[in-house]
C-alpha cells in the first residue's frame, strides 16, 4: 500500500460514494472500483458495507481510515520538513548553546560568522548543556557550546574557557562587605556560611551548574533555604540579578546580567570547561571551522559595558 491507496479508501468514507469519490479524485468510477475490490481481497475482509447506493464503513474499515489518515499527515509533515530542509539550504550548520551563552551567540559569534559566510544558514537551538551534548551524539546538532566536566568518548572538544563556580549574588549585596581578599581566589571569599540563611535560587540539578551546587550542599552536609527553583542558567542570573535571592552558577564571561561573584572556600577546586562539541569522525565543513576559530578567538575576550 503506498499514500494514494489510502486517500482513494478515505474519500470513499468522506463521500459514502464511488460516484461522488472517483469525482473528486479525477479518476473514473470504474477504476475505482476495481481498486477497492483489489484492496478488500488483500485484506480478505470488506471496509465498506453497501446499503443501497451508501458505502458505509465496517468496524475494520474504520479503523483502517483512522491508520490511513494518520500515515497521510506523517507523509505531510515529511514533505514539509523536506522543503523547509531545502528551502533552508542543505549546508546549513545546527548550533546549540546552553542557557546563559545567548549574549556571545547573538552579539559576537554571529556578527562575525556573517561578516564572512554571509549566505551561509544556521540553525539554533538553545539547551540545557546535557541535552545539546546527546543532541550532537544523537545526530540533531552539528555543534553545540556547551559545559563539559567529561569528556565523552564519540565526541570533539573545543575548549574556549575554564570557569570557575562561585556564589553570585546582587550588584551591591551586603554579602560583598563580609567577603575579604584571598591569594588564589578569582573573587572576594566568603569565609562563613551565613549567605545560607539569605534567600536561595534553586537551579535544576540537571544542568551543570545546577548539579555542582548539589553536590557542594550534599558535601558540607547542609542546605541553603531555597526561594526559587528554576530550570536552567538565563533565569537563575535573571532571579539573582532582580535581587530575589542568590545562586552558585559558573562564571560567565558574556552574561547579559548584571551580578556579582563571591568565592566559597569549599568550591574553589570546582571548575566548568566551555567547549564547542562536535561528533568525531565527522568531516566539519569550512563555514564550520571557521565558526570554531571564531568562537575560540573571541570568547576570551571581555564583554563591553
Amino acid at each position: 500500500m503506498n499514500v494514494k491507496d489510502y486517500e482513494y479508501i478515505v474519500e470513499i468514507a468522506r463521500q459514502k460514494s464511488l460516484s461522488e469519490a472517483a469525482n473528486r479524485l479525477c479518476i473514473t468510477q470504474s477504476a475505482l472500483t476495481k481498486f477497492l475490490q483489489r484492496v478488500e481481497a488483500q485484506l480478505g475482509t470488506p471496509l465498506f458495507n453497501r446499503i443501497g447506493k451508501r458505502f458505509v464503513l465496517t468496524a475494520i474499515g474504520q479503523m483502517y481510515v483512522n491508520k490511513g489518515l494518520e500515515i497521510m499527515r506523517l507523509d505531510q509533515e515529511m514533505e514539509d520538513e523536506l522543503a523547509k530542509m531545502r528551502s533552508d539550504g542543505a549546508d546549513a550548520i545546527r548550533l546549540g548553546y546552553s542557557m546563559g551563552q545567548t549574549s556571545f551567540i547573538m552579539n559576537h559569534l554571529l556578527p562575525a560568522f556573517y561578516k564572512r559566510q554571509s549566505a551561509m544558514s544556521v540553525s539554533l537551538k538553545e539547551d540545557s548543556s546535557t541535552g545539546l551534548i546527546r543532541d550532537v551524539e544523537d545526530g540533531k546538532l552539528d555543534i553545540c557550546l556547551a559545559y563539559a566536566r567529561e569528556e565523552k568518548p564519540g565526541l570533539s572538544y573545543f575548549p574556549l574557557a575554564s570557569s570557575g563556580m562561585a556564589l553570585a549574588v546582587p550588584k551591591h549585596s551586603p554579602l560583598m562587605r563580609k567577603a575579604v581578599s584571598r591569594p588564589n581566589f578569582p573573587h572576594p571569599v566568603l569565609e562563613d556560611r551565613s549567605w545560607m540563611d539569605e534567600p536561595y535560587i534553586r537551579l535544576a540539578s540537571f544542568t551543570q551548574s545546577g548539579r555542582i551546587a548539589q553536590e557542594y550542599f550534599i558535601q558540607i552536609g547542609r542546605y541553603p533555604k531555597s526561594r526559587i527553583y528554576v530550570e536552567n542558567v538565563r533565569s537563575a542570573m535573571s532571579a539573582v540579578e532582580n535581587r530575589l535571592g542568590n545562586c552558585i552558577l559558573a562564571e560567565l564571561p558574556h552574561a547579559i546580567h548584571k551580578v556579582e561573584y563571591l568565592s566559597l572556600p569549599d568550591l574553589r577546586i570546582t571548575k566548568q570547561r566551555t567547549c564547542l562539541i562536535t561528533r568525531k569522525g565527522s568531516q566539519p565543513q569550512d563555514a564550520m571551522k571557521l565558526l570554531i576559530h571564531l568562537a575560540q578567538t573571541l570568547y576570551q575576550q571581555p564583554e563591553k559595558s
